[in-house]
């Protein structure tokens, strides 16, 4: 399946918790996690995906400010796949946390 074609549940991320995570991804300690997700989901669009996830900007919002190379439907793919990313960054630094307790 490509990944335009991907909705947050391919990604075992329901409504709620992609809530939750948008609102994470908005705190400066996560900042570093959200920008390695942005540019593992798409390395041309991690600047604007970046802004997007740590603002809880949408595209029309950002690309008033920013160009932005993609199609409105990719850029929501790629955004969705960023969080997901930024999910399993998350939970690695729970377990993380968990092991050295």
């Amino acid at each position: 399946m490509r990944t335009r074609e991907l909705k947050l549940l391919h990604y075992g991320i329901s409504a709620a918790e992609k809530e939750k995570l948008m609102e994470l991804a908005k705190q400066e300690e996560n900042a570093a996690f959200v920008k390695v997700s942005a540019e593992e989901s798409n390395q041309g669009l991690s600047d604007v995906l970046f802004i997007s996830l740590t603002t809880g900007k949408g595209y029309r919002r950002v690309d008033k400010e920013l160009y932005i190379p993609a199609k409105e439907d990719d850029f929501y793919a790629y955004r969705r796949r960023a969080l997901y990313i930024f999910k399993l960054l998350l939970k690695g630094r729970e377990a993380e946390r968990t092991m050295r307790v």
